[in-house]
């Protein structure tokens, strides 16, 4: 599961773009942020995607991407041109080829790399999924799960939302707003496509899985909060709305939560592992924003520069180690789960408190920048993030931890089999 949005100028309140994304996985996912330079490569190159090689380009722009960090694809990312794309699985009665082809994150990742574009990128995957189809698995452990894929692509001109079935694809450009979910969106009103005319992508939906993982409640409240903040929308909205919670005890329910929180091992199996946001300024400036944890209800959004990116956020493997940021903030967020709601309330509201100075003192700059100031507030950032989880910690040793809970035992099972320390 995962949610997508973005939001175009007129409906900003200065006049920038704003992408977010929340990535949901595998709850023991480390979820990595890297910063990729441009490259230039000889012909006949070839490149490993996460199943299949394939022919390298030429050439590739720079690109922040946010990935699992055992595939080579990405959930999503921004380059140095001023595209950003997001993806969501689809589930639908078209199923992957059964030769290995391209995962949905692989497309997204090489379209960064090979676009310069929101059309040239929309054109990128469609090329590619002509070509190679989409095949493979897409789950971590659960090696079953497989999708189709939606995608929204945007850069500082329009939106794009792409959705796909096996090889065949529909898109419809925006200039407003955008939002995905897991979900077929385009169903007639699609303005350019693969399928014969008139076609209802809809009716290619697996309604039962569709329903259960919960898209129209969260693609609703994020339209909802768009258009609410319609005039005068800003990236703090975005925090707020990837924060969401449908009511106040988010591990039940049928995955209506854009702030996702895993709870049992068959219907709240998903959790947000890493999110996102992006503002593209007029003439090619941006802020690029990350959690680089799981939880954005329990982590704050840091300010990342791409020509110095955080190192530690680019670690993470099967297992918690504490030279990773996401391992380390994975620790702060599983303890905090066996508390009462009102202290992760409370750890909320603190990080929060955080992220807004962060967010008020940095300002746009051009995708390469070195500017000091810059450099310093992402570092302290990262730091006074991972000094507020060990607070956070050190709070918990003194607390009284909720009783057992249906939650709380899947989620000791999970900390005993990657090794994060638990601290009740």
């Amino acid at each position: 599961m995962c949610d997508t949005f973005a939001v175009g100028q007129a409906y900003t309140a200065d006049g920038t773009s704003v992408f977010a994304k929340n990535s949901d996985r595998e709850p023991d996912e480390a979820h990595i942020v890297l910063s990729l330079p441009g490259e230039e490569y000889p012909a006949g190159e070839q490149l490993q995607c996460t199943y299949v090689a394939i022919p390298q380009a030429r050439f590739t722009h720079a690109a922040v991407i946010c990935k699992p960090f055992w595939i080579w694809g990405a959930e999503m990312g921004v380059n140095r041109k001023g595209v950003v794309i997001g993806n969501e699985a689809l589930f639908t009665k078209v199923k992957p080829e059964k030769k290995p082809g391209l995962i949905g994150m692989d497309l997204l990742r090489l379209a960064l790399e090979r676009a310069g574009s929101a059309d040239e990128a929309a054109e990128v995957i469609i090329d590619l999924l002509r070509q190679y189809g989409q095949a493979g698995p897409c789950g971590y452990r659960d090696k079953k799960f497989t999708y189709m894929n939606s995608f929204i692509i945007m850069d500082r001109e329009l939106m794009i939302v792409l959705e796909t079935l096996g090889r065949d694809y529909a898109l419809r450009r925006r200039k407003d707003y955008a939002a995905i979910s897991n979900a077929i969106t385009l169903t007639t009103d699609w303005e350019q496509s693969s399928l014969p005319q008139g076609m209802d992508m809809g009716s290619q939906s697996d309604v039962l899985i569709t329903y259960f993982a919960g898209s129209s409640w969260r693609r609703n409240a994020n339209e909802k909060g768009i258009l609410d903040a319609r005039g005068r929308f800003t990236v703090r909205d975005a925090f707020s709305l990837l924060r969401s919670h449908a009511g106040d005890r988010p591990f039940l329910g049928f995955n209506r939560d854009v702030c996702m929180h895993a709870g049992d091992p068959l219907i709240r199996k998903s959790q947000t592992t890493g999110s996102m946001v992006v503002e593209l300024h007029p003439r090619d400036r941006f802020r690029i924003f990350v959690t680089a944890g799981s939880a954005p209800c329990l982590t704050p959004f840091k300010p990342f520069l791409p020509a110095a990116p955080w190192e530690e956020a680019s670690r993470g493997g099967a297992t918690y180690t504490d030279e990773s940021t996401w391992w380390k903030h994975e620790a702060m967020h599983v303890n905090a789960l066996f508390q009462p709601h009102s202290y992760q309330v409370s750890v909320t509201q603190r990080v929060v408190s955080m992220e807004e100075k962060w967010s008020r003192d940095y300002t746009s700059h051009v995708w390469d920048s070195h500017e000091s100031s810059l450099v310093r507030l992402s570092r302290l950032a990262f730091t006074q993030a991972q000094e507020a989880d060990k607070a956070f910690l050190d709070e918990m040793e003194n607390m009284h931890a909720k009783r057992f809970s249906m939650e709380g035992f899947y989620w000791k099972h999970i900390a005993h089999r990657t090794g994060i320390p638990v601290k009740v």
